[in-house]
């Protein structure tokens, strides 16, 4: 600045006195130390001058002059052309700065009010949400704190979750719905429950008469319920019921030692089949039907370990089948980790008409020559062909399954401790089913579009992945019902998008009044819109609103057409469609939610049951103490008719 230069002004006039050079050598030769280092020092001052330069503009060209006088003219326009350059160029540096400026001042003001503006908007959009996801939330709490004592204990799965002491301060049941729960539970036992010889029983599903694993089993679970009766199971206070699970049990442990990859049985065996039947279809002898459902095999681990709960040292655990059972199961999921290497369990168990080979279907239901789509077989998670609703599985890894898996590999780590001694049983327990938990992390989760982080239906681990879920169970919906350790904002998001049209077998409807909606199934297509009252009842099983189980509960017996009974699948628009009028796995499903909310059922007065089939000669029913709820006769009550 001038207050810079001016000091060294006086000064120059040392050098106004050296003499010019006259000639272009002269000019093009160095100038004299002296000369030169003030004329560089002073070009350096000027270069730094800043808004004061106007002010000092007269003093500088005031020197150029004096120097001009002293030198040669030819000296001065090539002087005074740089100066005005100079000049010039700093006049325009100093334009565009001031230019850019104003334009960043100007886009910053826009990008501000943009950003303000569109700040408003998230927040109301995330005021408008906040309500209904902690509505969500308060489910997912529940879950939590189930979560945190599990792992304190191996304590019993806690779903249904218990509202029986709540019935003051909720919505109350009918009449009808108590009534219809009585009905429900011994539907089983009054229609398909068969006492064998050999201290075996045998249950089929109801309107089809073979005995499906998973049905099976899931029919007789209200009747090993905790404290459901006095403090007990039901099984722990009647000693028919109790022979009837217990036959169940090791009937069941010999069929899967008969063939481990059949889901359905016959009670006799068959003497005629076809070459398609038994090549194709895997049919003969007992099996039914040879369709691998890996839940199946859940179901019986379950019931075992219940059973267990309810009698510690009953002698069905001891037996040697249903060991051997348990043992075959673990090899054929961990031969199946492996599908696509066309592994197999071997051993002198699998000893069966089709071991000693990979499993191979119907090419006309499962891809690749019936073996079914591709699959990564180091992604820890074990292939089933079938879902439970006995559609073939799009991807051969089916996650609801897996996580049974999981849970009922947790039951065998118990059971091998403590009713078989077996160290070697729990450490392969163990480490099965650490690797299924594993896979279902890194390959059952993934990112969706609108309902964030959600659990996969089915998915191959290589990449692929259905999103929807079917109302059997195991499903998606079922997940805290089955006791799987799952994350609670994850099943939050599923549940988000399982009642959403993103899920494509997700159906409404409306009928005198009433309001549907609930999750169906490929199984039922030929029903438009259909929904499955296991599914409405699973809503409910998973709930931790009483009132809104109690609505459900209400829904369910206006869906069953005037009978009372759950069917497989009604449609919502019109509930007199509906298909399987007897259907005994949905009907004690009904009975367990309405046991999760009364005291009044089970009950004597209620109602009690008869034995559909008492075949076992050694041990006559009459032998055998019954309860306060068994009927005086053992005639078994009329089954529904198809409409």
């Amino acid at each position: 600045d001038c207050d810079s230069v001016a000091p060294i002004l006086p000064n120059l006039s040392l050098y106004s006195s050296l003499p010019m050079a006259s000639s272009s050598s002269e000019r093009d030769s160095p100038r004299p130390p002296r000369y030169s280092g003030a004329f560089e020092q002073l070009r350096n001052e000027i270069s730094c001058a800043s808004v004061r330069w106007g002010q000092c503009q007269g003093v500088l060209r005031h020197y150029y002059l004096s120097l001009s006088s002293k030198r040669d003219c030819s000296c001065q326009p090539h002087h005074s052309k740089t100066f005005e350059q100079l000049m010039t160029k700093k006049r325009c540096n100093n334009q565009c700065l001031l230019y850019f400026s104003l334009g960043a001042v100007i886009l910053w003001f826009g990008l501000s009010i943009s950003f303000i503006a569109a700040l408003e908007k998230k927040l109301v959009e995330v005021k408008h949400e906040n309500y209904e996801y902690n509505e969500k939330l308060k489910e997912s709490v529940a879950a939590s704190e189930l979560k945190r004592r599990r792992r304190q204990g191996d304590e019993l799965p806690q779903y249904p979750i218990n509202h029986r002491h709540l019935n003051t301060a909720i919505r109350p049941l009918s009449d009808q719905a108590i009534d219809q729960c009585h009905k429900a539970l011994w539907h089983t036992v009054d229609t398909t429950a068969y006492v064998l010889p050999n201290n075996e029983s045998f249950v089929i599903t109801g309107d089809i008469q073979n005995l499906w694993l998973r049905d099976s089993a899931a029919q007789i679970h209200p009747l090993l319920l905790p404290n459901t009766y006095n403090g007990q199971s039901l099984v722990q206070v009647d000693q028919k019921l109790e022979r009837i699970v217990s036959g169940l049990i090791l009937k069941t442990a010999r069929l899967i030692r008969f063939d481990p990859y059949a889901n359905a049985f016959h009670l006799k065996k068959r003497s005629r089949v076809t070459n398609f039947e038994r090549k194709v279809l895997g049919r003969h002898g007992y099996i039914a039907t040879w369709n691998y459902e890996l839940d199946s095999a859940c179901y019986f681990l379950r019931m075992l370990f219940f059973f267990h709960e309810s009698f510690p040292n009953h002698p069905v655990l001891k037996e040697r089948q249903v060991k051997e059972a348990v043992s075959i199961i673990m090899d054929v999921w961990i031969a199946e980790q492996r599908h696509e290497e066309d592994a197999y369990p071997r051993g002198e168990l699998f000893d069966c008409v089709h071991c000693g080979k990979p499993y191979r279907y119907n090419p006309a239901e499962l891809k690749r020559k019936g073996k079914g789509t591709m699959t990564n077989s180091s992604a820890g998670l074990t292939w089933a062909g079938f879902r439970p609703s006995d559609d073939p599985c799009v991807y051969g890894y089916l996650i609801p399954a897996n996580m049974f898996a999981v849970v009922t590999l947790g039951y065998v780590v118990k059971l091998a401790a403590v009713v078989w001694d077996d160290e070697s049983m729990v450490k392969k327990a163990r480490k099965l089913r650490q690797e299924i938990d594993d896979g279902i992390q890194q390959y059952g989760i993934v990112e969706h579009t609108t309902h964030g982080r959600i659990y996969a239906y089915e998915v191959d681990g290589l990449g692929n992945y259905l999103l929807m879920d079917d109302a059997n169970v195991p499903s998606l919906l079922s997940i805290p019902y089955l006791g799987y350790d799952y994350d609670p904002t994850i099943f939050v998001n599923t549940k988000r998008f399982l009642f959403s049209k993103d899920n494509p077998m997700f159906h409404e409807g409306k009928h005198d009044g009433v309001a549907y909606a609930g999750i169906g199934s490929p199984h039922t297509k030929f029903i438009a819109s259909s929904i499955w009252p296991m599914a409405m009842i699973m809503e409910g099983l998973v709930s931790n609103n009483a009132t809104h189980k109690v609505v459900l509960v209400e829904k369910l017996l206006a869906s069953s057409a005037g009978t009372g009974w759950m069917h497989e699948s009604f449609n919502p628009n019109n509930p007199a469609k509906f298909s399987r009028p007897w259907f005994c796995w949905p009907d004690s499903l009904f009975a367990e939610l309405v046991m999760s909310l009364t005291e009044a059922c089970p009950r004597p007065e209620g109602g009690g049951y008869s034995i559909k089939g008492w075949i076992d000669r050694d041990n006559a029913a009459h032998v055998v103490r019954g309860s306060v709820f068994m009927k005086p006769t053992l005639s078994p009550t009329p089954h529904p008719t198809t409409p």
